[in-house]
């Protein structure tokens, strides 16, 4: 009895702090940000050079990105990301892409939330990518998206997302 009761303290103990270092985490992603980098709109197309802002609001467990990456004339798009902590793993949704609103998931390691990106089936099957969302020390985060060539499969990194906190 005596060890059951130790064991559930223990879990609780553990459980709490896995939710309060999420919160920190999540917290340090928290503020108004500025920046930019490098966009493909497709896998094979040219890098296009785009300047961002975004404002990210963490709740608790939840975290809120929301705002515009633009590229000069050529195009400006809406951008954001809802995720909600269960300890360490993450799911949520990501906005972005013509493809639509994507379903993300994945895992926190250190400073970096490594996530799946899922877009909508339009036909031609759903398609993967991954995206790190990285704290990268005080005030600054990157943003960096990967996926597959539709062609040759090869990994490309589609966005480069480097910002500072205002």
């Amino acid at each position: 009895m005596m060890t059951s009761a130790l064991a559930l303290l223990l879990a609780m103990f553990t459980s709490s702090a896995a939710i309060a270092d999420e919160n920190a985490f999540l917290e340090a992603l928290s503020g108004n940000w500025h920046g930019g980098g490098q966009v493909r709109l497709k896998p094979g197309a040219m890098p296009l050079s785009v300047s961002c802002s975004l404002d990210s609001r963490a709740d608790g467990t939840a975290l809120n990105l929301a705002g515009a990456c633009r590229a000069k004339v050529m195009f400006s798009r809406r951008i954001g990301v809802d995720l909600q902590a269960n300890g360490r793993r993450y799911t949520g949704s990501y906005v972005g892409s013509r493809r639509g609103a994507a379903r993300l998931s994945g895992t926190r390691t250190g400073d970096t939330l490594n996530l799946q990106i899922v877009w909508p089936d339009k036909g031609s099957g759903s398609r993967v990518a991954s995206m790190q969302l990285a704290s990268v020390g005080t005030g600054h985060m990157r943003i960096v998206t990967i996926e597959p060539h539709p062609q040759t499969g090869k990994k490309v990194v589609t966005a480069t997302i480097e910002l500072t906190r205002n």
